[in-house]
C-alpha cells in the first residue's frame, strides 16, 4: 500500500498576504454583524415608541439625541410660500419629491414637516404643486432623521432658485439661511390620516437587520474558503517541492 505524506510549504509573502485578506474578511462580516445590532436596536426603539401618546414639540429638549421616532404633534404657521423639494425620492419605481413644508412655531423656531411624495412631472423644469390653502397647521406626526445619501455630491446641499426650492440633501444651515429662521434639527413625518398631505407611506428602513446577518454570513463563509484554500496551495506547493528535490539527476 502506497502512503503518500502531506508536505505543507508556505513562502512568507504567501502567508502575510493570506493573513491580511482573512483578517479584512472577518473585519468586514464583523462590520456587517454591527449594523445589523444597530439596525435591530432602531426598530425596537421604533416599535416601542409607535403608541406613545403625542409630545408637542414645543415642549421637547433638542438637544437631546435620542428623539428619533417620537410621536408628536404640532401647530403653527405654515409657510407656504417657502416649501423644499426633497429630490429623487424613489416610490415603486416611479421618481418624485417629499414635500418639506416649514412650519412656525410659538418660539421664533420652525421645523420642517414631510407632507408626503408627489410624482416627478414631465420634466424636471415643471415643479408639483403644493401650496397650502391654510395658513395655520395642525398635524400629528413622528420625528425622523433627514434621509441621506451615500455620496453627496458637490452642490447636493444647495437649494435652487424660487419656490418651491428643490434640493437633493437637506443641508439645516443653507435652509436656515435661505429661510430667514432657526429651523429644528428633525423632520416630522405626517401621519397617513392628516389632512394636507400626499402620498405616505413612511418605511423606516429600507434594508432590515436580517440581510446585514446575510452579508456577514457570506463574508465569514469567504474567510472560511481563503484559509482552505490558502492550506490547499501550501500543501500541493509542498508535495510539488518534494518531489521535486527527491528525483534523480539524470
Amino acid at each position: 500500500m502506497l502512503i503518500r505524506r502531506l508536505h505543507f510549504k508556505a513562502t512568507v509573502l504567501l502567508s502575510i498576504l493570506a493573513v491580511i485578506v482573512l483578517l479584512l474578511l472577518i473585519n468586514l462580516g464583523q462590520w456587517q454583524v454591527r449594523r445589523a445590532e444597530q439596525k435591530q436596536a432602531l426598530l425596537d426603539m421604533q416599535f416601542a415608541r409607535a403608541d406613545l401618546p403625542a409630545t408637542s414639540v414645543q415642549a421637547l429638549d433638542f438637544k437631546e439625541n435620542n428623539l428619533r421616532y417620537l410621536p408628536v404633534s404640532l401647530q403653527g404657521e405654515a409657510d407656504s410660500e417657502h416649501q423644499i423639494l426633497l429630490d429623487n425620492q424613489v416610490r415603486q419605481g416611479r421618481v418624485g419629491y417629499f414635500v418639506l413644508t416649514p412650519v412656525k412655531l410659538s418660539n421664533n423656531t420652525a421645523i420642517l414637516l414631510n407632507r408626503g411624495w408627489v410624482a416627478l412631472g414631465a420634466d424636471r423644469s415643471t415643479l408639483p404643486k403644493v401650496q397650502l390653502d391654510t395658513s395655520v397647521l395642525t398635524a400629528l406626526g413622528r420625528l425622523d432623521h433627514f434621509p441621506t445619501v451615500g455620496i453627496v455630491l458637490k452642490g447636493g446641499d444647495q437649494l435652487s432658485s424660487g419656490w418651491p426650492s428643490v434640493t437633493q440633501i437637506i443641508n439645516l444651515d443653507h435652509v436656515a439661511v435661505r429661510l430667514g429662521y432657526k429651523v429644528l434639527p428633525y423632520q416630522v413625518l405626517m401621519n397617513d390620516k392628516q389632512e394636507h398631505g400626499y402620498e405616505r407611506q413612511w418605511l423606516m428602513m429600507k434594508m432590515g437587520p436580517e440581510k446585514h446577518y446575510g452579508y456577514a454570513f457570506q463574508w465569514f463563509s469567504l474567510a472560511v474558503a481563503w484559509v482552505i484554500i490558502y492550506f490547499v496551495v501550501s500543501i500541493k506547493l509542498g508535495v510539488n517541492r518534494n518531489e521535486y528535490s527527491n528525483k534523480e539527476p539524470n
